[in-house]
């Protein structure tokens, strides 16, 4: 008896799971970016987007640039730029960063190489004489091209610059 039970369950367990539908999760859509600490950073109080804290003495920094989809057959010029929309985030204490006074873009632009899931974005943070209370803000948005599309819940990253 106790072997008909299992034997009839086994038929039962099997029979039930050879009814499930098969999914495909592969992302066949139109190929996007986004950054990655926009991804992985909680927003700033007020806006949809993260605000990184670095010092006037930080010097090189990168951003990772995440391809979400089909890996590119070749490489791709992506760019990204200054994003103007932080005037509510301005006041006395913070100001508005200016390039090559604050920062320095190394031309806005960055490639995609073939076969690959990311990228980064490089700018400088320039060491400006010391100003105590002050910050500067740069807010960065990721541009897309053609053929890729920037995220736009995650395309914009920014930067405060403490200037003490």
């Amino acid at each position: 008896m106790k072997q008909l039970t299992i034997a009839l369950l086994m038929l039962v367990t099997v029979s039930m799971t050879s009814c499930f539908k098969e999914f495909d999760y592969t992302f066949n859509e139109k190929k996007i970016v986004e950054l990655e600490d926009a991804v992985r950073r909680t927003p700033a109080s007020g806006v949809s987007y993260p605000i990184i804290s670095v010092t006037r003495t930080a010097g090189s920094q990168s951003l990772q640039v995440n391809l979400v989809g089909e890996q590119l057959k070749a490489a791709q010029d992506m760019t990204f730029s200054i994003d103007t929309a932080i005037s509510g985030l301005l006041n006395a204490s913070t100001i508005r960063a200016e390039a090559g006074t604050h920062f320095n873009l190394n031309g806005g632009k960055f490639t995609f190489k073939q076969d690959t899931s990311f990228s980064f974005i490089k700018f400088d943070v320039l060491n400006v004489p010391a100003q105590t209370g002050k910050t500067a803000l740069l807010l960065l948005k990721l541009e897309g091209n053609s053929e890729i599309t920037a995220n736009p819940n995650y395309n914009r990253v920014g930067f405060r610059i403490d200037l003490k």
